[in-house]
């Protein structure tokens, strides 16, 4: 049975009937799955997610009105079921209304797509359409070629917006069921194996024919826009990604809002920003180089400092982070660490992390003592035991628990 939202994708509102209502238990959590005898509320299919909406009792002046909310429409056994945050009586009248802005999304995004499959299926191109996807925020379309160039994207995105411009009308055909001979013009990708009854097909005039449950535009000027955007390949296919009507708009706000905050941050404008941002990356490149150099330095300064100690443990806490620095500090004290005990902590406070070097059986013995005395976490072998901290203040606690447990 075809649904009124598909006879009459435009018609936002529909008086039905409630036929069954069952209670469905997750856990603690429940709803109800609702069948109407009519509704407004597309069931996921053909690519196209299901509407969103809310099915409200009609009730008479001293009762009041019962509304429930629906996130969710699935076809089940050709029925469409509805899934609400209450019960509703079997028999009850009911308003249901759709989300329009959702529903207006989804059918530009849908005639957008098969306009462009369409257009990518004809000469020269014969890229036909193996897949769809319709995205909360971008779609895209997976195409039977292994690549397609920028200026093959850019003719395709000229010739779809140019019938967008021309208003080509956009016809659903019913045909009473898929064995009529008129529907052998019509392209699908298959019907669903429970399918009876009905067929649609939508017509994009002298363009296309495409059976399809979805609910579509009537004119190819509604979709407003196609913006065709990157491209990414998936096992010899191309997956397309594409924009339509609304979304354009709200594509491009982006945009124009990180190209506002770019402007603010490199002083420049929008056509310098590949060069500028080339420049500084080129800068940065340098300036790590740098302060890697600068904290082998000072690691080596550090060392020889520590070397001189004739403590059993040596303690080193550097501020920052710093992996070159650390890596430099146990290399040049490898060997004192054969005889005695480094413990190397780095970071700020709630981001810390430790190194305990030290004779393997030494290391061994204390280290997860050091960890359980810093309040954190690690592992290790080899004479080398490291992991991760939060709280500074555990530092001194922890050197004064390997002074009283290890002497020379």
């Amino acid at each position: 049975m075809l649904l009124k939202c598909q006879r009459e994708p435009f018609l936002q509102q529909l008086t039905s009937t409630v036929v069954a209502c069952n209670e469905v238990k997750k856990g603690k959590k429940k709803h109800f799955e609702v069948v109407l005898e009519d509704t407004v509320l597309f069931a996921e299919g053909g690519g196209q997610p299901c509407d969103h909406g809310q099915i409200s009792v009609i009730g008479t002046e001293q009762e009041k009105t019962l509304m429930a909310a629906v996130k969710d429409v699935q076809r089940k056994d050709g029925v469409a079921v509805h899934t609400a945050d209450k019960r509703l009586e079997v028999g009850s009248k009911v308003d249901v209304v759709v989300d329009w802005k959702r529903r207006y999304d989804h059918m530009q995004q849908h005639t957008g797509q098969h306009l462009l499959s369409a257009i990518a299926e004809q000469a020269p191109y014969h890229y036909n359409t193996v897949s769809w996807n319709l995205g909360a925020t971008v779609s895209h379309v997976e195409l039977n070629t292994p690549k397609i160039t920028e200026d093959v994207k850019m003719e395709i995105e000229r010739k779809v917006n140019s019938l967008i411009q021309a208003a080509v009308p956009v016809i659903t055909k019913v045909f009473s069921s898929k064995d009529d001979e008129g529907l052998s013009s019509a392209h699908t990708r298959g019907l669903p194996a429970d399918h009876s009854g009905p067929v649609r097909v939508v017509e994009i005039e002298g363009v296309d024919q495409n059976m399809c449950c979805g609910t579509h535009l009537t004119c190819l000027s509604q979709i407003q826009m196609i913006k065709l955007l990157h491209t990414e390949s998936k096992r010899g296919h191309t997956l397309l990604y594409f924009v339509c009507g609304d979304r354009v708009l709200s594509t491009l706000q982006t945009a124009l809002n990180i190209q506002h905050q770019l402007n603010a941050l490199l002083s420049c404008p929008p056509d310098a920003f590949p060069p500028m941002v080339d420049k500084l990356s080129k800068e940065c490149r340098t300036f790590r180089k740098t302060a890697e150099k600068l904290s082998e330095e000072l690691a080596v300064i550090h060392a020889a400092s520590l070397r001189d100690s004739r403590d059993a443990v040596l303690s080193m806490h550097r501020g920052a982070s710093d992996n070159e620095y650390s890596l430099t500090l146990q290399r040049e004290l490898r060997e004192v660490c054969e005889k005695r005990v480094l413990l190397l902590t780095m970071g700020e406070q709630n981001n810390a992390q430790f190194v305990l070097r030290g004779p393997v059986d030494i290391v061994d013995q204390l280290g997860k003592g050091v960890a359980q005395k810093l309040g954190g976490k690690g592992g290790g072998k080899d004479g080398k035991f490291q992991g991760k901290f939060s709280d500074l203040r555990k530092i001194d606690e922890t050197l004064q628990f390997l002074m009283e447990n290890f002497k020379l």
